[in-house]
């Protein structure tokens, strides 16, 4: 029942990811993926506080090679590179969270 239910939503997720995904370049190749708006935070550095935008892409795990990104990887999003700087997989969603910052 759970196998059926995760197959379910990666189905409804295919077809949101098909209305309103921007297509992101990883690894040589091209994915479809849900960008969110950035979440700016103040970063203390040399010299004071310099703002850091951070971005979560959202991915379908189904439509990903493996294996799939890992930290400190490149990720292209409409032209500007970006670097995983975190990711969250969980095992009972279909979706795997990227979170980037601009490199």
């Amino acid at each position: 029942m759970a196998a059926f239910r995760y197959d379910e939503i990666d189905s409804d997720l295919s077809l949101i990811f098909d209305e309103i995904g921007i297509l992101i370049a990883w690894n040589g190749g091209s994915y479809t993926a849900v960008v969110t708006e950035p979440q700016v935070e103040l970063d203390l550095q040399s010299g004071g506080f310099l703002p850091e935008s951070d971005f979560q892409v959202r991915l379908r795990k189904t439509s990903l090679p493996t294996p799939w990104p890992k930290n400190r990887q490149s990720i292209t999003i409409q032209g500007e590179t970006f670097v995983i700087k975190g990711l969250t997989n969980k095992p009972t969603s279909p979706l795997l969270i990227l979170h980037v910052v601009r490199a």
